[in-house]
């Protein structure tokens, strides 16, 4: 992870080094027509960053946007050099510098460049990933399962609902040959013993309480199914959705999750203020990790086809509420598709979540996910896919 940010660094190094020189150089041997300089360096010095992040910083990750989406990296970073060049040429046609002025100058256009690069790229991104994520293709080859379905419920302090909630997800999945996965957050009342009585498949019983992300991902290690599903022990989303999910996984999406702010979306019962101020904290700051541009992260109905699952799950680390982030930012990184879809909510009372100590919480996740993924650290190179 270090040598990748070693190798930004450096290649940033180089590539502004190249820009200040040919700047200079092209000025004086043009008698200081800094405006021709200004657009020869911009030019050659993007052409040159981009050929070495490609070659250097990301040569080992084969899931790199730089290069799967080279033409939407270039709309990006093109509106950066309008706003050096802007900048630059407006600074120097007031301050009229030497060549000391015009190093000071084109720091302030750097400045500039970089923020206008900062949004634009994101802009860019959010485009060309969601368009990326909506290329659905049936698959050709339908591997063997144990299983049709695999449903996961994190539980935690869950004894009073729990029961219940298994028993309607049963009734609502007959149709397929499925499993049921109950994983017990490191409960201290009745849950685990409740879910074994009320028919689970499988309890899994975590020594202690890791976190939401902590559970999913031990039931979909555990899960058998050719779709693997997780919903919420509370039963927030009527069970008969699950089916709505199962059903768009089959159509051959990699990736389905329900949007509680989809237009077709309705709530049963109105969500807690609480409840919807901590939603809002939670999707404002995924925008800090994510591409797509999703409207509900934390909705607690998603489903994976079983690679998809094997490929995101093998990799995710974080054990809390930030691991839907973690999930949505593999899910772009390894270039699988995704599908949203209404839900219907009922938004029931068994839910764990305290507003001030989960978005604490969440906000520590996500700078995670965002330095786990900057440095290297979720497995993406040639190495680790061989």
């Amino acid at each position: 992870m270090k040598r990748r940010l070693r190798r930004f660094l450096l290649v940033g190094a180089l590539v502004t080094f190249a820009d200040l020189s040919l700047l200079i150089t092209v000025g004086i041997w043009s008698n200081a027509n800094w405006y021709l300089a200004a657009v020869v360096s911009l030019v050659l010095s993007a052409a040159f960053s981009f050929l070495m992040h490609k070659r250097v910083t990301f040569n080992d990750d084969v899931y790199s946007l730089i290069d799967h989406q080279p033409l939407a990296f270039i709309k990006a970073v093109t509106p950066a050099l309008v706003a050096d060049f802007l900048v630059f040429a407006g600074l120097v046609l007031i301050v009229d510098p030497g060549i000391f002025g015009v190093v000071a100058i084109k720091a302030g256009s750097v400045m500039a460049a970089s923020f206008v690069r900062f949004v634009t790229y994101r802009r860019v991104l959010f485009a060309a990933v969601r368009q990326e994520q909506m290329q659905v293709s049936v698959p050709t080859e339908i591997l063997q399962h144990e299983k049709e379905l695999s449903i996961v419920i994190p539980a935690f302090q869950a004894e009073l609902v729990i029961g219940e909630t298994v028993k309607k997800i049963s009734e609502a999945t007959n149709k397929y040959d499925a499993e049921i996965i109950v994983v017990d957050d490191g409960s201290d009342d009745l849950t685990s013993v409740e879910a074994r009585q009320a028919g689970a498949n499988l309890v899994i019983k975590l020594d202690k309480n890791l976190g939401k992300g902590a559970a999913v991902r031990a039931g979909m290690s555990a899960a058998s199914g050719r779709f693997c599903i997780f919903t919420d022990a509370d039963l927030a989303y009527p069970a008969k959705q699950i089916l709505s999910v199962a059903e768009e996984l089959e159509k051959g999406w990699d990736i389905v999750v329900g949007n509680r702010r989809h237009p077709d979306s309705y709530q049963i019962v109105q969500a807690s203020s609480t409840r919807e101020v901590g939603s809002l904290c939670f999707n404002i700051l995924t925008w800090f990790v994510l591409l797509g541009g999703y409207r509900d992260t934390q909705c607690g109905l998603k489903g994976f086809s079983s690679v998809a699952a094997e490929k995101i799950f093998s990799r995710s680390i974080i054990d809390g509420f930030g691991f839907d982030v973690e999930m949505f930012h593999l899910g772009e990184r390894l270039h699988l598709t995704l599908k949203e879809i209404p839900v219907v909510i009922e938004n029931g009372q068994g839910t764990t979540v305290k507003l001030l100590r989960d978005a604490t919480r969440m906000l520590r996740d996500v700078f995670i996910v965002r330095r786990l993924s900057a440095l290297g650290g979720y497995h993406l190179s040639k190495v680790d896919d061989e």
